[in-house]
């Protein structure tokens, strides 16, 4: 469009056209910036670790603390296991637990997940560490949702029939049109009403049931309206799912009406599966919901005293912002937290910038690196790596690591490296090798011609011969270790202090103070240091 307006403005065809600019900017990305608004859009995404732990905390006491935790800690556990949404656990079934043998002979526990969203059906594998507490959430949800998988089988198997329980009062053989007395209707249904007549206090549900049925209302009476009531919240019946793999009598999550009510007693002809709202009642505190979570019913709470948001959603970001930072690639991601597209992962991934990049370097710079491969990879030298005590980073020159300290004084050798105790050679260092090499042909030369002016009586030329023979030593002896096949990559070569002491060392010594340095006029030289300065 813009290309479109320029070409009819500069060529004169319609020249008073407005210049046009796109109304609409860049949408910022909320997840990388570290700014206000990214951190906050961050902290409404992901829990923080101490809401974490509180959960887990009450997954531990949930035993003590009665069915109410026992069951939602458990559901909360298992979404900590995989990334997963809270409505796909409404389909689990009661045998989701696989066993298999790894590679290594181990057993992997997984989950039978079907995701939603399009997602790949399979397997969501556990980590090992929290294969005991899958296996002990599952057993919980088992035993809680037992005495509801058994009248989901009943109205599965015998449609609008009622069934007659172990609370029921009536006689055996009692006949299912026989009208029920007050009692024996109360004891059917867990209730405890005082009377059935069509007016107030009788629920408007009871008053129809009273005048549809004549104003008496037996177990076929009953039978019909509970199994209406209960089977309209699943579209599939007898399925829970979509897709009819998963009958509702064998719905993990299932559960009896009233089950988790502080004053009613569960009714034992029902069955329900909890929606997410119903979930996040139970850990996201509201003020128009005071009262209703965990943390208020048992007492947890933040050390800071803020509510807990901690809705079943975040335990997805939480747990894919984990695996991301533990380094998971993207597909085996995608895969475990069931996605359909692999480029979804980064919307579940709360990690700053910086972070990214602490982890991309972790990747690319293994923590033995030696001092060899980082200057191969043009990283920093720290005075460490060359073997000195002290805290910075030295200077990689073209012959070595210059290890002197520039927060201490300036360089007093003017560039004069090769003879520098404070210049380490690196063995594996090709460019500095073939530099001292150059160097040795030079100064070889000119300690020739040094000695040829010497042998002439040139005035001053002893000096000369003095100084290139000390300093032909001490490359020829670099190039040697440096070329010793004995001699390991990343090896450090550096020169003795007592063939170069420093001049603040050698006004010491002058005063009589041992500083464990051997005077150059005290040194033996072997004869092999003769020899290298021989030409």
């Amino acid at each position: 469009m813009e290309l479109m307006l320029d070409f009819c403005r500069d060529q004169l065809i319609t020249p008073s056209l407005p210049k046009w600019s796109n109304p609409y900017g860049n949408v910022k990305d909320l997840t990388v910036t570290i700014d206000e608004k990214g951190k906050n859009h961050r902290s409404g995404k992901m829990p923080t670790p101490e809401e974490m732990m509180l959960v887990a905390e009450i997954f531990s006491k949930a035993p003590q603390l009665g069915v109410e935790p026992e069951y939602f800690s458990a559901l909360y556990a298992l979404l900590m296991t995989a990334p997963s949404r809270a409505s796909e656990e409404t389909i689990l079934p009661v045998d989701c637990l696989v066993w298999e043998e790894d590679r290594a002979g181990d057993q992997k526990l997984g989950i039978r997940w079907v995701p939603s969203k399009k997602g790949k059906e399979g397997i969501k594998w556990v980590p090992t560490v929290m294969q005991d507490i899958v296996v002990e959430a599952v057993e919980r949800l088992k035993r809680i949702s037992a005495p509801a998988r058994k009248p989901a089988k009943f109205a599965e198997d015998h449609p609008e029939q009622f069934m007659v329980h172990a609370g029921c009062i009536t006689p055996h053989g009692f006949s299912a049109d026989k009208p029920l007395s007050i009692d024996q209707f109360n004891a059917a249904l867990s209730t405890n009403y005082k009377e059935l007549t069509n007016a107030e206090p009788t629920p408007k549900w009871l008053i129809n049931l009273l005048t549809s049925s004549d104003g008496s209302i037996s177990y076929n009476v009953l039978g019909k309206h509970e199994f209406e009531k209960y089977i309209k919240k699943f579209p599939k019946w007898p399925f829970v799912d979509n897709a009819k793999h998963v009958k509702v009598s064998e719905a993990l999550i299932l559960h009896r009406e009233n089950e988790f009510h502080a004053e009613f007693e569960p009714r034992a002809f029902s069955f329900c599966i909890p929606t997410v709202n119903h979930i996040n009642d139970r850990f996201v505190q509201k003020k128009s919901k005071s009262g209703r979570t965990l943390w208020d019913k048992y007492g947890f709470s933040l050390k800071s005293g803020k509510p807990i948001a901690l809705t079943t959603h975040k335990a997805r970001h939480w747990l894919s912002t984990m695996a991301e930072s533990g380094g998971m690639d993207e597909l085996t991601l995608a895969n475990w937290a069931g996605r359909a597209r692999v480029m979804d992962n980064s919307k579940y991934d709360h990690r700053t910038e910086a972070e990214k990049a602490e982890q991309v370097v972790d990747l690319m710079i293994p923590e033995d690196i030696g001092v060899l491969e980082k200057i191969k990879r043009r990283l920093p030298v720290t005075f460490e790596d060359i073997g000195k005590d002290l805290a910075g980073s030295a200077i990689v020159t073209e012959l070595g690591v210059c290890e002197h300290d520039y927060a201490m004084s300036p360089c007093q050798r003017n560039g004069d490296c090769e003879t520098c105790k404070e210049m380490v050679c690196i063995k594996g260092f090709s460019d500095s090798l073939e530099l001292l090499k150059k160097r040795e042909k030079e100064v070889e030369g000119q300690l020739k011609k040094a000695m040829k002016d010497h042998e002439m009586g040139a005035f001053g030329a002893d000096r000369w011969v003095s100084n290139h023979g000390w300093r032909l030593a001490h490359i020829r002896t670099k190039v040697r270790i440096l070329e010793d096949e004995n001699t390991p990559d990343g090896a450090v070569v550096r020169i003795p202090d007592e063939y170069d002491p420093s001049p603040v060392k050698e006004v010491l010594r002058g005063k009589g103070l041992n500083l464990e340095i051997e005077s150059p006029d005290e040194l033996g030289i072997a004869d092999d240091a003769f020899e290298l300065m021989e030409l």
